[in-house]
């Protein structure tokens, strides 16, 4: 192929090639990597927060500032994420490198908070915009390696957001009691530098950087994607019920401390919900590939909003509490795994960035669930949490609900078929 050829658009059909495996696996462990980090990080926020609350930020900053710096990452992530899809033409490896430095610089300068708005630039905003750029690189990079199996890359992907919760969650709270947070903060900084390192190295595009260097910059949001009703339908159920998924996360160690359980206790129970949503990714990702992505991410939400009904209220002891972090920690993240591929399937592989740019910018709107969690359960007598475990399950439910109607919509009303 000459030179002149290489530096053309790649035709309509450019994507029938695509492996469905060999370095594409090496490409979902980048994206395991990442997910590790940013997200691992930021499920640990729970953990970190009670432990400010008792003692460096002890009577400076209320329970609703706390949770709104862990929603912050999340809004952050999100509303930053156009941004990376702008320096795409520099390649994915160079926009996770650029995420790496962001994420771990955000850990290490956290270390140094005396105060609650130390705490929002740090490990709010400037993690939130270190994770965007990592999160759209994996999210923009595994469908150019997959389309039959591109939902069990994803899991593959998205389990190391369990797993790194699974592992960060107990030596976080190991280190904040052997060195303090401050300490802890720059351990957990540097361990994340070597991880990215690895992940950077792995992490590939299919397509030559001749052709990326070409392309012109443009605006990676397309607002005639509002123009598809589909679309819109996605991006609100997804919403919606993503409302319902930090809450559980963040209050764990809070509600285990308040039933009165340990600290230690807590981040274990926090390690065995993320560790179940590792697993689970991986199992349900396969699964989705099989019965359709878009009708887990039904089935998951709508069982979580179950679970959140049934389950959360009656957990009052330590085994209880176990069982809703085993069945709750198994479907309440599945967006993260299927949130690609179903987008893709719904505006078409050309838009898939611009798609998942919209759908990152809308779902920061979810991350205000944990703040709208904390103000009911200022408004719960006694502080109770019956009002939070009723709005998590509301949220998942009806989301499910939304994204049954979508796939009704774009199945000709079949309610077994394949979507």
């Amino acid at each position: 192929m000459d030179e002149a050829s290489i530096l053309e658009p790649p035709p309509i059909d450019a994507l029938d090639d695509i492996p469905n495996g060999g370095y594409g696996w090496c490409v979902a462990l980048a994206g395991f990597f990442a997910n590790f980090v940013m997200f691992g990080q930021a499920s640990t926020w729970g953990v970190l927060s009670q432990a400010y609350a008792t003692s460096t930020l002890e009577g400076k900053a209320s329970t609703l500032e706390l949770m709104t710096i862990g929603s912050l990452i999340n809004v952050g992530l999100n509303v930053f994420s156009p941004v990376s899809v702008l320096l795409a033409r520099f390649g994915t490896r160079f926009t996770y490198a650029v995420g790496s430095f962001f994420t771990c610089l955000a850990l290490m300068l956290a270390g140094f908070s005396t105060e609650v708005w130390h705490l929002y630039l740090t490990q709010g905003l400037l993690f939130g915009f270190g994770a965007s750029f990592l999160y759209m690189s994996i999210a923009s990079v595994i469908p150019q390696w997959f389309t039959t199996r591109r939902a069990t890359a994803m899991g593959i992907s998205s389990a190391g957001t369990g797993l790194g919760g699974l592992a960060l969650s107990p030596l976080t709270n190991y280190l904040i009691e052997k060195y303090g947070i401050p300490w802890a903060y720059r351990i957990l900084g540097f361990f994340s530098l070597g991880i990215c390192i690895v992940g950077t190295i792995l992490v590939k595009d299919r397509l030559p950087s001749s052709y990326r260097k070409k392309q012109p910059i443009k605006s990676p949001i397309q607002l005639s994607l509002f123009k598809m009703t589909d679309f819109n339908l996605w991006l609100l159920g997804s919403v919606v019920a993503l409302f319902g998924y930090l809450a559980p996360i963040f209050y764990l160690p809070k509600y285990a401390a308040d039933i009165g359980l340990s600290p230690t206790d807590g981040s274990n129970l926090l390690s065995i919900l993320l560790a179940f949503g590792a697993m689970a990714r991986l199992g349900l990702g396969f699964i989705a590939d099989k019965i359709g992505r878009l009708n887990m991410f039904i089935i998951a939400s709508a069982i979580s909003g179950v679970f959140s009904f049934v389950i959360w209220p009656f957990a009052t002891s330590y085994g209880v509490l176990v069982v809703f972090c085993i069945l709750w920690g198994s479907t309440g993240g599945m967006y993260y795994a299927l949130a690609a591929p179903i987008t893709a399937s719904v505006v078409g592989m050309e838009k898939l960035s611009a798609g998942l740019s919209i759908a990152f910018l809308m779902s920061a709107i979810a991350a205000m669930g944990t703040p709208i969690s904390a103000a009911i359960q200022q408004a719960t007598p006694n502080n109770g949490y019956l009002g939070i475990q009723m709005f998590d399950g509301a949220v998942y439910v009806l989301g499910a609900m939304i994204c049954l109607y979508l796939k009704l919509r774009l199945t000709n009303w079949s309610l077994f078929a394949k979507y």
